[in-house]
């Protein structure tokens, strides 16, 4: 089987990588996919964003997407809803439909990359509570402030003390209590942290790496979840807070090795039997 790689400038031109036979899935593949409810067009858009290069084919999105388990249905619906949110574009080439990011896209996609990827903590200046006399706290969009009830905020204290009315309480170095963890990160959230470190740790010691489309479907499920947990504001709060809980190991353990492992590039693929 023959899967088109990258096309050339004004889709003129399409190079093919051969991949061998389709693969039977990994159990671990299987175990990522099964964790949560998977959203195809959140997947696709992950996708994209740890490719090298800019685009790809409609054939290449089914063939790993499909690995992995997602039905062709929904990556066709997926595909629609993408490009009618002005997240991708599309064009033909031939027979073949060629995707990329739309400038939209890319914007929102490059807003996203610091914090999916970043090694180091995200608010090194640490934590403290905003409180106030029964008044609505209001926290800011990507400010990393976490609102805990209506009244009682945990805002990194970079930002300061923005609310005039506001009591500010500095956090104590001998953790949190439950109540404020549970508020910070889900206990499904916690659940998926373990599975991602665990699900690493067990690829790390197969007698040999995994190759193919289950190599390229690893990268991409480990980051889809950890980006999920990523993008909200009260896993950051809750890894520096809390450096030796699951969701810290779970950091440490994902970007390390996403930093270590390829980005996701079909070219990859050519020559491998994926077997």
């Amino acid at each position: 089987m023959q899967l088109p790689t990258a096309c050339g400038s004004g889709f003129r031109k399409c190079h093919y990588a051969p991949v061998g036979r389709l693969q039977t899935r990994h159990p671990l593949i299987t175990e990522l996919f099964e964790l949560e409810r998977i959203k195809t067009w959140s997947l696709i858009v992950t996708l994209f964003g740890d490719l090298v290069g800019d685009e790809l084919t409609g054939t290449q999105i089914r063939t790993l997407l499909g690995h992995i388990g997602v039905k062709a249905e929904a990556i066709r619906v997926a595909l629609h809803r993408l490009k009618s949110d002005d997240w991708i574009t599309s064009a033909r080439h031939g027979r073949e439909a060629v995707y990329a990011l739309s400038a939209n896209g890319r914007d929102e996609t490059t807003k996203a990359t610091a914090d999916v990827y970043r090694r180091d903590t995200k608010f090194p200046g640490g934590w403290h509570f905003l409180l106030t006399d029964g008044e609505r706290l209001a926290t800011p969009a990507g400010s990393g402030a976490v609102l805990l009830t209506y009244d009682v905020a945990l805002v990194p204290r970079d930002l300061g003390n923005q609310h005039e009315e506001a009591l500010t309480l500095e956090h104590a170095s001998q953790g949190l209590p439950l109540w404020v963890e549970r508020r910070l990160v889900t206990e499904q959230s916690l659940r998926n942290a373990g599975t991602l470190a665990d699900v690493l740790q067990r690829a790390a010691a197969l007698d040999a790496p995994m190759q193919g489309l289950d190599r390229l479907s690893l990268r991409l499920l480990i980051l889809h979840h950890w980006r999920r947990l990523a993008l909200r504001p009260g896993t950051w709060a809750h890894i520096d807070l809390l450096p030796g809980s699951v969701v810290a190991r779970c950091h440490r353990v994902v970007t390390g090795f996403l930093e270590d492992s390829q980005r996701i590039a079909f070219e990859t693929l050519a020559g491998s039997s994926g077997e």
